[in-house]
This record gives structure tokens, sequence and C-alpha cells, in this order.
């Protein structure tokens, strides 16, 4: 008999058996009550660090220059409105604005990169053309690429007896409808100035010297049993939106627009009034009058301060002689001294009295409350019967500007 130890890594006691045939006689390890263990807290990750912020964007600037013409690709206009409206490299709105120099020249400077909308304007012509600018580049528009254009602007002329405004719009290559107040007065510019609605449809209506003229030689102006009819027309087209150009004997259409706004020297009347005797109307002819421009981008646009307007003697020697205008009535054209007609002479046989400082070219834009308001322009001369370009250019100035 021996003693043998059991190989369960405990020492079983002394035994007959060994542990290989009496494997219960190995003692069992009871292990520990179990005790159930709390789940750990969740481990929080910080928040992740936000990127650093990016540097402020680096804006690249270039320069725009070009030359703005007239209607009739040719004339250089001064005075006329060059912008973009453009964004800076942060997207913020960045609008550029210029007007042009007495060559039609303009720079526009800093002007983001990118490609622009060049938009010019001059009066009711417009004109637009897009460019390229790169970076600290000069970007030149070819001249005759930003030329004001009529486009949807509409024109309507009603013809006289005394000029034809209607030529110097062919000079500037404009378009317009011609209603005749020469011939068929009662046929067209009389049922014409009757229908309001009509004329909206046009943007400027211009006004032939001795429209509506009646009687030998011209006699009178008469715009008929509905006079009172047109003046009202003619005054709401105007604080509609609407502009009217009249010269000489066509006082009578700016005068009605707002009877306060321009006084005229008559012989005997004591005021405007249709119909209008032309005996009345006191400038003297012939003469010719030494003229001051005193609208600076008149004088600008001219090269001269000074221009010699020509009245000679017709079928009758009076015309338009405005004696007040209104404060709010511009004068872009004057005379320091005029010779009117002999008072006790009706037909102005004879040379009168001197005045002095008379505005002979005068414009006003009607405003009412609530209305888009347009231009009254006129002038007691028009261009007929003149010698050189002087005249003709003042009144495409003031066609320009309408």
């Amino acid at each position: 008999m021996f003693f043998e130890r059991c190989s369960c890594d405990e020492r079983a006691g002394l035994t007959r058996q060994t542990c290989a045939t009496e494997r219960t006689l190995c003692p069992v390890e009871t292990p520990p009550d179990t005790v159930p263990q709390e789940e750990p807290p969740p481990i929080v990750e910080p928040p992740p660090t936000p990127p650093p912020a990016p540097p402020p964007a680096t804006c690249a600037y270039g320069r725009i220059t070009g030359r703005v013409c007239a209607t009739d690709n040719r004339t250089w206009v001064n005075g006329a409105a060059v912008t973009i409206a453009s964004t800076d490299c942060d997207g913020a709105d960045m609008p550029l604005q210029t007007t042009t120099d007495t060559s039609g020249a303009f720079t526009l400077t800093d002007v983001p990169i990118g490609r622009w909308t060049v938009h010019a304007e001059l009066g009711s012509f417009t004109q637009d053309v897009t460019v390229d600018v790169e970076d600290g580049e000069t970007t030149a528009i070819p001249d005759n690429d930003l030329c004001v254009a009529q486009k949807d602007v509409k024109i309507a002329v009603i013809t006289g007896m005394g000029d034809k405004i209607e030529d110097l719009l062919d000079s500037l290559s404009l378009t317009y409808t011609l209603y005749s107040g020469k011939d068929q007065w009662s046929a067209e510019g009389e049922p014409f100035l009757r229908n309001l609605t009509e004329m909206k449809k046009y943007d400027i209506i211009f006004v032939d010297c001795g429209a509506a003229h009646s009687g030998a030689g011209g006699s009178k102006i008469d715009l008929g049993g509905k006079s009172a009819m047109i003046a009202q027309n003619l005054a709401a087209y105007v604080a509609g939106g609407g502009s009217v150009y009249a010269s000489d004997w066509s006082l009578l259409f700016a005068h009605l627009v707002d009877p306060a706004k321009i006084d005229f020297v008559l012989r005997t009347a004591t005021s405007v009034a249709n119909p209008l005797a032309t005996n009345q109307l006191m400038g003297y002819a012939p003469q010719n009058v030494t003229t001051t421009i005193t609208e600076p981008a008149l004088a600008a646009f001219l090269g001269k301060s000074t221009v010699a307007i020509n009245f000679p003697a017709g079928s009758s020697k009076h015309w338009g002689l405005i004696e007040d205008i209104a404060a709010d009535v511009g004068t872009l054209v004057s005379a320091p001294t005029v010779t009117l007609c002999n008072t006790t002479n009706s037909q102005c046989d004879a040379a009168g009295a001197t005045a002095t400082n008379i505005p002979f070219a005068v414009r006003y834009k009607l405003t009412p409350a609530g209305e888009a308001g347009g231009w009254v322009v006129y002038t007691s001369f028009h261009n007929q019967a003149q010698t050189g370009d002087d005249v003709a250019n003042i009144l495409k100035f003031l066609v320009l500007h309408l």
C-alpha cells in the first residue's frame, strides 16, 4: 500500500485509491459568492476643436475704359451715366458709376474681376456691353461699341410750317411717326392730341414751329374747338412721364402743359391763349443774336460758350420771345440783348425797344406727386435758316437729354 498525492493541484489526504480511480476525492474549489458589477459610465469624448477660420478673401480689381457716342454712332457725348451693378469678392453689392467727359470718355476704377455688363445712359437712350475684367488689367471697350441707342423709345412729330425737327432726328438716326400739323391738322394732329391713350404710346412728342396754323401766312395758331381737351391731355401726358419739345410759334403747346412756367412778351394780349394771333409775338426779324450758353454741360458739348442765332425775315417777322420763367425752369441759352418789334406796328415792320437777359432755350421737369414726370423744352429758335452747325448741335443736345 502506498500513499499518493492527487494530481488535482490540491492535497487529497490519505487514501487507498488514487485520484485517477476516485476523482471525487479531489477537493472541489468553491468560488466565492458572485457580486454583480455596475456598468462603468460611458466615456464622453470632448467636442472636436473647430478648424481655424479661413483667411479673409483676397480681392482683385481691374479697370474699364471706353467712350460713349450718340445714336448716330459718330457724335461723342458728355454727361452720359456709365454704371456697373457689380459685387465684391465677398458677394456684397458694389455698384460703380461715373460720367463721360467732353470727348465721351470714361474710366471705371477698382472694378472687381469677373464678367460685368457696362450700362450707358443719356436721357431716354441706353446701351449695354459685356466685358471681362482681369486682375490689375485695363479692359478697353472699342470705340462705337457703347453708342446709346433708341431701342424701345417711341417718338412722334407733329409737323408745322416753320421748321422740320424731323430732319434733325434723321441726322441722329432716330425713327419717328409723323402726324400732320401743317395741312392736315384737323385730320391728323388734332385727333392725335385729343387721344391721350394714343399719345402715351410715345415717349417724346416734338411739335414743329407753326403746327396748327391757319389764316394767310399762318396768322394764328388755332387748336380748334377741342383745345381744352388738348391742354388737359398735354398736361397729363407730361405728368405721366412723356416729354414735349416745341419751338418758336409752337409755344402754345409748351405753354398749355403748365401755364405758370413760361411767360411770353405779347404786343397787346395779357396772356397766351388759344387761338393765338402770331402778330402778338414780339421777337423782331431780321436780326442775328449772339447768345450765351448758360448750361455748363451744353457749353462742354459745343466746346464754346457763345453761339450766334439767326432770325431771318420771312413771310412773318414775329417770333416767340420769352419774358419770364418760373424758378424751377432752367435756362440753357440766353440772349444778353435782343431787339423787339415796334409795339405800334402789328406787322413788326419796324424795330422797337431792346430787352436784356432773355431766355432763348428753357426746360423744366413736371413732377406731380405720385407721377413719373416728364420734360418740357421750348426754344425761341429752330434749325432752319441757320449758318454752321452750332444751332443744330444745341438741338441735338436737347433731343439726347429728353
